[in-house]
């Protein structure tokens, strides 16, 4: 068969965790998580950020009680409107200042694929190299749920629990450098895989949608030093999905660039990222490669210390994306507006 390539199946959910996991970066301001800085001093330190907020979608793929039944496997769903909510949190204990902390809580890219997961590592500054970080992600607490059989129509379809866990080495500050790399090793495990029976697919066509998967991860980002108040933050993600369906199996690239620009007290962050997935083999139930090619825009803004609040700030985001796919079953629109109140310690 041609070689062709693919990346994770994304919900609306997911696109919306995207959109909250790039304006992690954007809440927290010039914190560890961000520059790869160890607190001066002994002890405690973290952040903790309540979030509310609305998603509007389209996807076929989307695990709610207004997806549930689907009438055709050639067209997008209707739109539907959802609340959404949550918190990232982080807290940091530094053993030694400046050199070595431990830290547990969500991590920066916990939202990336709509799963709020939790991440237990440390971080070690290797002299002028830059600060080593090591995690293991043992489990995601949110957004674990697919559909056992997406291709089900005219009848309800029934959810099915999905894991992930991994692992995370990262390098940020190379050689005191606004650079970082970031690698996650991802497995991937649904509960009960049945894609394709409602359509009597046979058992070999079958078999190339199974969606278990081992999931490579490389992140690339390089903050640029401020120019007239201004910070450029280009990166460039890399994924490898190697999918026990080759169907499912491929890549995604995706190029993106963050602007921040902060007044006073007031902070704006906007990101542009463009991506394109390509797949390794036919999809056997349209017989077409699903290549997909995504767009999206993501803003947010910080207030820090409302009400004279120390430590407090109020941040706000929106967030319009957009996934077109060659087999319009995947097509995804998502548009996202949140809230949240966060608080530094």
């Amino acid at each position: 068969m041609t070689n062709r390539s693919r990346t994770i199946q994304t919900t609306p959910l997911r696109l919306a965790g995207r959109v909250l996991a790039m304006s992690t970066l954007f809440l927290a301001g010039t914190v560890a998580a961000q520059t790869g800085l160890i607190a001066d001093e002994t002890g405690w330190s973290g952040q903790i950020a309540p979030l509310v907020g609305v998603i509007s979608s389209r996807s076929n793929l989307a695990v709610s009680s207004d997806q549930k039944e689907i009438d055709s496997l050639y067209r997008l769903s209707s739109r539907e409107y959802r609340p959404i909510g949550g918190a990232l949190g982080r807290v940091d204990y530094t053993i030694t200042p400046g050199r070595l902390a431990l830290y547990a809580g969500t991590p920066r890219t916990a939202f990336q694929d709509g799963e709020i997961s939790i991440e237990v590592g440390a971080r070690y500054r290797l002299g002028d190299a830059g600060v080593l970080s090591a995690g293991v992600i043992p489990t995601s607490v949110a957004g674990n749920e697919v559909w056992s059989d997406p291709f089900v129509t005219g009848q309800p379809r029934t959810a099915t629990d999905a894991s992930r866990r991994g692992l995370h080495l990262g390098m940020a500050a190379i050689g005191g450098t606004g650079l970082s790399v970031d690698y996650h090793l991802f497995r991937h495990e649904i509960d009960e895989e049945r894609s394709g029976v409602a359509l009597g697919l046979s058992a070999a066509d079958r078999a190339l949608l199974d969606r278990d998967a081992t999931e490579h991860r490389v992140d690339l980002n390089y903050r640029l030093p401020a120019v007239s108040g201004i910070t450029l933050t280009p990166g460039l993600q890399y994924r490898r999905m190697d999918a026990d369906g080759e169907a499912n199996r491929g890549w995604l690239l995706r190029p993106q660039m963050t602007a921040q620009w902060q007044v006073d007290r007031l902070s704006l962050s906007l990101t542009g990222f463009y991506g394109v997935d390509r797949y390794d083999v036919r999809q056997p139930v349209y017989d077409e490669y699903r290549d997909a090619e995504q767009l999206g825009v993501v803003a947010g803004v910080r207030y820090a210390e409302p009400f004279g609040w120390s430590n407090w700030s109020v941040d706000a985001w929106g967030v319009w994306s957009d996934t077109d796919s060659d087999i319009r079953f995947y097509d995804q629109q998502t548009g996202v507006f949140a809230v949240g109140l966060g608080y530094r310690f």
